[in-house]
């Protein structure tokens, strides 16, 4: 799974100004900053981009930056979630690394985890009949 990249951003309140970027590639090679021109060479290459809630909200606000490194599947684990564990009560990405509700989120910490539940989420399709 090294050609999938897993990011998530920041943005803004009442904005579309991009405030911060975390995204880990496959292999661990890591990004975390709010340089969307660095962001795009990071990128650059990618086959699948990978995220919690991506084909909503994060692809609206780096489309230049996506379509510069040539990625043309997404992968959103919002989606799959409920489809992967139809028993949990709600399908949120868990921040563990957040202690109130009101602490800005970490980017980088929501790609890391939309990492883990993408990769919880394979694993239980490939042991499906």
């Amino acid at each position: 799974m090294d050609e999938i990249v897993f990011i998530d951003a920041e943005i803004e309140l009442y904005g579309t100004k991009v405030l911060d970027i975390g995204a880990i590639k496959g292999n661990g090679e890591e990004f975390h900053s709010n340089s969307l021109p660095n962001f795009s060479d990071f990128l650059r290459g990618s086959i699948y981009i990978c995220g919690h809630n991506i084909l909503k909200h994060n692809l609206k606000y780096l489309k230049k930056e996506i379509e510069e490194c040539g990625a043309k599947h997404f992968i959103d684990t919002l989606y799959l979630s409920p489809l992967m564990f139809p028993k949990k009560p709600y399908h949120r990405l868990v921040k563990n690394d957040k202690l109130t509700s009101d602490e800005r989120n970490n980017p980088f910490n929501d790609a890391r985890n939309a990492r883990d539940l993408f990769y919880d989420e394979a694993a239980v399709f490939n042991n499906l009949n």
